[in-house]
């Protein structure tokens, strides 16, 4: 919700607010998609934006497509089996790092 928060008049009070009746515009997306590009590296596709409730869990769903998408299977496996070998603490860590939401968690 961080990057939602930095866009819009009025933030999101949950991960179901849709982007555009919170007041964004065609500019407002133009930015988000730039902010995600910067943070995350990735391009999303703006028609699956517009093609379905734009919220900010199918944001969030879209980003870690766009992520994992070029991943092979194998590579996917080898991150699973690394994941499953973490402690709890060191998970915790991980995800502390930054959410795919573009916020920092807490």
């Amino acid at each position: 919700m961080g990057i939602w928060t930095e866009l819009l008049t009025t933030p999101p009070r949950s991960l179901t607010d849709d982007f555009f009746a919170l007041g964004a515009q065609s500019l407002t997306v133009v930015r988000f998609l730039a902010r995600v590009q910067e943070q995350y590296g990735v391009e999303l596709p703006v028609d699956e934006l517009f093609s379905a409730e734009f919220t900010v869990t199918a944001a969030a769903r879209l980003i870690d497509d766009a992520l994992l998408g070029g991943l092979a299977d194998d590579q996917l496996a080898e991150l699973l089996d690394e994941l499953d070998g973490m402690s709890e603490e060191d998970v915790r860590a991980l995800l502390d790092e930054t959410s795919p939401l573009g916020e920092t968690s807490t």
